[in-house]
């Protein structure tokens, strides 16, 4: 009847496309094709991060996409994917599913706009393991906020060019070991928790060494290792410092295995079946050494003077 009307075309759903992006990411100019030589050697991807959520519709899609497209011999790999990660959900205060209708949701914008990015950042990775389900707790956020400003805090302290020794040496060694290989694990919960502890560390070593200040090189690893998880503050930090280049440009701090090595440890002093102090020798000391200089503890003479000793025991 001469009446016109549009033919659809789009009658994919929307998700169809997502299915492949990673396919022309690695080749995005490419007009002959989805991807090329230059773009099969980016592949197969080495890591797929994602909530279980995208169990059934992404991940399972865009795998019998691949597949398919692998027996067309579009791509060389028979598999997308060499790595799966599937992150916690986050959940309200009330250890409910944030929803409107519950009234439990945490805008990020708003706890953006109270603390920082990075302190949200920081707080997300310091609330457990990265596969965990866990429950939002404001209390601990404003915990990783003292952290990060107990970090700016150093900035404004006396530096010294000396290079670090004795067991500040050590704990720099020690807490580049953990966080790098912490990282490597997605263990970015136990990474920053060694940040707290070093912090503290150079803090306290701050204090007692007011006139001499605190190594550079000890400072500066701080800050190197906390960039990935605290961007903004670790490039003011890295300019309080002095330096004019961007932290991104900055090598990863490496570490000696060597120092690495515990060589002091604390232990536990038990009489008649309770805990009665705390003390640190040195892992290699002999046996009679540290049951003699446990005896000599004021806290275990008081039950032990004018009594027989009867029976010691040694727990390496």
């Amino acid at each position: 009847d001469g009446q016109w009307f549009a033919r659809e075309t789009n009658t994919m759903p929307q998700w169809a496309g997502s299915c492949w992006y990673y396919l022309r990411f690695t080749d995005p100019n490419n007009s002959e094709g989805i991807l090329g030589e230059e773009g099969q050697s980016w592949l197969p991807v080495d890591l797929y991060v994602g909530g279980q959520e995208h169990a059934v519709l992404h991940l399972l899609y865009a795998r019998f996409w691949h597949k398919v497209l692998f027996d067309l011999g579009v791509v060389n790999h028979k598999e997308p994917f060499l790595k799966l990660v599937h992150q916690g959900m986050i959940l309200g205060t009330d250890g409910e599913k944030m929803s409107k209708s519950r009234g439990n949701v945490i805008n990020p914008d708003d706890v953006v706009k109270e603390y920082g990015a990075d302190a949200l950042r920081l707080y997300e990775m310091f609330m457990g393991p990265l596969e965990a389900v866990k429950p939002w707790q404001t209390n601990q956020l404003l915990g990783v906020v003292r952290f990060r400003d107990r970090v700016l805090a150093l900035m404004k302290g006396t530096l010294s060019n000396a290079a670090p020794e004795g067991q500040m040496l050590k704990e720099m060694h020690k807490t580049i070991k953990k966080v790098t290989q912490d990282v490597d694990r997605f263990a970015f919960n136990t990474a920053i928790s060694s940040l707290m502890v070093y912090t503290n560390f150079l803090t306290s070593a701050a204090s007692s060494n007011k006139g001499e200040g605190l190594s550079r090189e000890a400072v500066e690893s701080l800050v190197l290792l906390l960039s990935p998880f605290a961007p903004h503050v670790a490039e003011e930090c890295w300019a309080l410092l002095g330096h004019s280049e961007s932290i991104s440009h900055a090598s990863w701090p490496q570490f000696d295995e060597a120092l690495c090595v515990q060589d002091i440890v604390t232990i536990a002093i038990q009489v008649n079946g309770k805990v009665r102090t705390k003390m640190d020798i040195q892992v290699d000391a002999p046996e009679t050494e540290i049951l003699g200089m446990a005896l000599e503890l004021p806290n275990v003479k008081k039950f032990t003077d004018g009594n027989e000793v009867k029976k010691t025991i040694y727990v390496p």
